[in-house]
């Protein structure tokens, strides 16, 4: 029959062989420190690492009291303890009682710094080459990982404001990470106004692939401006550095990118109360000023008024008289040239100058054919008529002669 451990009985097996084993008992270890927290009980917490492996270590209060320099992620150390194993957590790590600085720096350390110089001599960590954050966005692109918290944290701080929310999903952690970070950065293109690039926070080793120099080059080609929110506050990656703003968290970095929308009420309710006193004010000086001069008006005012128009109107009857009479008299002229002209051609006119007009019973005689024998005729000269018989009529031939 198999016998089955339960967890409990397993881990105390495990915490028994290593704590047994002297071969695990004070033993020097060399590496590179990351992740080291100073917690506020006075223990320190810090993985120590080279290329190939990583251990987690603790030391505490008694030992750290003793510590004459600051631990620092990147530094190489000696370490001096016993290997044990927490059971609560099933986890084997390295009970730090002495610890010393190593020569230089850490290797992932040392890589860090050379990607940084590299980067900060071509420019891209100045500050003049960082783009302002649009004010209004109607486009914001996330990417981060579809399963992680800060998915959600970014979506609920953005609240109401009436942004599109342009998802690009990426892996954040791994030896992957990066690369997958470039090409959601990459599939933004053209479509965003402003991009939110997060995640959590995690150890230096998960936070890695935000260091990496390519990715850095990726977003300085963003053609939209980034925020970076890697970690928490006290996590600074080259990814922050290059980011043309930073936050300490994807909360923060939500906030960041939109306007605060109460703020952008009370500022329009401020505007409003402030427009609605500009007319207030404006109409009671015109109120002011209207009863203002009314009762400058007085009656001396008025009766000066007054004869200045009268003088206009005395003015004005004399310009249409003087209008009234060139008029007539131009009329007249033209008339007596009418008149004249009338004269030139009236027949009495002809009469007076020695012509005579031959007038019959059926009016004026123009052709002597026209005449009868023993016809009563009447000439009629300028200054009376006389009354004829016709006895005999004699018509010009066509020859010239007379018939």
């Amino acid at each position: 029959m198999v016998y089955t451990y339960s967890v409990s009985e397993l881990c105390t097996r495990i915490q028994d062989r290593i704590a047994g084993d002297v071969r695990l008992h004070d033993v020097w270890a060399r590496g590179e420190l990351s992740n080291v927290v100073n917690h506020s009980s006075g223990h320190r917490y810090f993985t120590l690492k080279d290329s190939e492996a990583q251990i987690s270590c603790v030391m505490f209060r008694n030992h750290a009291a003793d510590l004459d320099f600051a631990l620092r992620d990147g530094m190489n150390v000696r370490v001096f303890g016993d290997v044990g194993f927490y059971k609560a957590r099933g986890d084997v790590q390295l009970q730090v009682r002495l610890i010393s600085p190593d020569t230089g720096i850490g290797r992932s350390a040392m890589e860090l710094e050379v990607i940084r110089r590299r980067l900060a001599a071509e420019g891209l960590f100045a500050p003049e080459r960082k783009r302002h954050l649009p004010k209004y966005p109607e486009r914001i692109g996330i990417v981060t990982s579809l399963d992680g918290a800060a998915l959600r944290d970014v979506v609920r701080s953005l609240g109401r404001y009436p942004a599109r929310i342009v998802l690009s999903p990426a892996t954040v952690q791994g030896d992957a990470a990066a690369q997958s970070m470039i090409l959601a950065l990459r599939a933004l293109r053209g479509r965003a106004d402003v991009i939110i690039l997060c995640r959590g926070g995690g150890s230096a080793e998960d936070l890695s692939p935000f260091n990496d120099e390519h990715l850095a080059r990726a977003i300085a080609e963003c053609d939209a401006p980034v925020i970076s929110a890697v970690g928490h506050e006290v996590d600074v990656t080259i990814a922050d550095l290059v980011a043309d703003a930073r936050a300490s968290t994807p909360t923060a970095a939500a906030r960041l990118a939109v306007p605060d929308v109460e703020e952008i009420r009370l500022r329009l309710r401020n505007l409003e109360d402030r427009m609605t006193w500009a007319i207030d004010s404006q109409l009671e000086r015109i109120r002011s000023r209207l009863d203002y001069l009314g009762r400058g008006v007085e009656a001396r005012q008025m009766y000066a008024l007054l004869d200045r128009r009268k003088i206009r109107l005395r003015d004005l009857s004399r310009r249409l008289l003087d209008a009234e009479i060139s008029i007539l008299d131009s009329r007249e002229r033209r008339l007596e040239l009418s008149r004249a002209r009338l004269d030139s051609a009236s027949p009495l006119a002809l009469l007076s100058r020695g012509y005579t007009m031959v007038v019959g019973p059926s009016g004026v005689v123009c052709r002597a054919a026209d005449l009868s024998r023993g016809e009563d005729i009447r000439l009629v000269f300028s200054d009376g008529e006389a009354c004829c018989r016709v006895h005999g009529i004699r018509i010009k031939s066509t020859r010239g002669g007379l018939d």
